[in-house]
C-alpha cells in the first residue's frame, strides 16, 4: 500500500481523451499494475492508462496527478471519496456526478466542471468554464449538493438549474448565472453578467461586485444577511479566500424573483447601484 498514487502524464496529449476510471475511491483497492491497465477512451476506442501516465504506487485513496491535463475530460467524475490533487489544468466535465471526497485543481477547468454534482468540494484554483455546477443541457436538475470553489473567474450560466449546494466564485461570472435555478447557492464575489437569475424559482444569488438585476425582479429591502456573514467566515478560515475585513457586515440590497416563476428566489447585490 502506498500513501499516494501518482500518475505522470507522459505526453502531451493532443486530442481529447476521457479518463472516467481517475477516481480515488475506483483506485483504492487496485495496485500498481491493475491501475495501468484501467481504459482511457480515446473516441470510440480506448488504450491502457499507463500507456497515457506514468503510475506509481496503488492501494490508496490519494491521488496526485501531474502534467497539462486540459485536454483530458472527466477527471474525478462520479467520485465518493479520497482526496485528488491535479498539478496543472483539466479539460471538460471535471468532477461530474462527484459525489463525496475532495478534488483540487491548481489550473483550469473547462466546460462543465461539477456537473450534476451531489456533494464533496470542487476547488479551482484557475479559472472554469461555462455551466460550472450545473446540469446537462435541457436536465431537470443541475449540482444537488456539496460545494464548489473557483478562485479565478467563471463562464456563463454557473449553477444553471441547481436544486442544492453551494458555488462560489471569487473573480468574476459570466452572463445567466443561476439560471432556471430550483435552489441552492450562487456566491460571486467579483461582478455578474447579464441576466443572473432568470427563471430562478428559490435559490440565492449573492454578488458582491456589480450586477444587473432583471425586471422580473422585485426591490425588496436593503439589510446584512446572516447567512452571507457565515459564509463569508466559513470561505476566510477554511477556503482561505481574501475577503474585505467589511464584507461579513456588508448591507445588500435584496431582490425577490423570479416573478416569471415561483418568485421564492432572490439576488442579493452588494456592490454600487449600476
Amino acid at each position: 500500500m502506498s500513501d499516494v498514487i501518482t500518475l505522470t502524464l507522459r505526453a502531451p496529449v493532443a486530442r481529447r481523451l476521457e479518463v472516467e476510471g481517475i477516481a480515488p475511491n475506483a483506485l483504492a483497492t487496485l495496485d500498481e499494475s491493475d491501475i495501468a491497465r484501467l481504459p482511457v477512451w480515446d473516441g470510440p476506442h480506448t488504450v491502457p492508462l499507463g500507456d497515457v501516465f506514468q503510475v506509481r504506487g496503488g492501494r490508496s485513496d490519494r491521488v496526485r496527478v501531474s502534467g497539462d491535463l486540459s485536454m483530458i475530460d472527466a477527471v474525478g467524475a462520479g467520485m465518493t471519496a479520497g482526496e485528488l490533487q491535479v498539478e496543472g489544468s483539466v479539460g471538460r466535465y471535471a468532477g461530474t456526478r462527484m459525489a463525496g471526497g475532495v478534488l483540487r485543481v491548481a489550473g483550469d477547468a473547462g466546460y462543465g466542471a461539477g456537473l450534476e454534482m451531489t456533494g464533496g468540494l470542487l476547488d479551482i484554483a484557475g479559472n472554469a468554464g461555462d455551466r460550472l455546477g450545473a446540469g446537462r443541457l435541457a436536465a431537470a436538475r443541475g449540482m444537488a449538493g456539496g460545494e464548489i470553489v473557483v478562485r479565478g473567474n467563471a463562464g456563463a450560466e454557473i449553477g444553471a438549474t441547481m436544486r442544492r449546494g453551494t458555488v462560489v466564485v471569487a473573480g468574476d461570472a459570466g452572463p445567466r448565472a443561476g439560471l432556471g435555478m430550483i435552489a441552492g447557492n450562487v456566491i460571486v464575489l467579483g461582478r455578474a453578467g447579464e441576466d443572473a437569475g432568470r427563471f430562478n424559482k428559490r435559490g440565492t444569488i449573492a454578488v458582491f461586485g456589480r450586477v444587473s438585476v432583471p425586471s422580473t425582479y422585485r426591490f425588496a429591502c436593503t439589510y446584512c444577511p446572516p447567512h452571507i456573514a457565515v459564509t463569508v467566515a466559513h470561505l476566510r478560515t477554511h477556503r482561505r479566500l481574501v475577503i474585505a475585513d467589511d464584507e461579513p457586515t456588508a448591507r445588500f440590497r435584496r431582490y425577490s424573483g423570479d416573478m416569471a416563476e415561483l418568485g421564492r428566489g432572490e439576488i442579493l447585490a452588494r456592490g454600487e447601484e449600476p
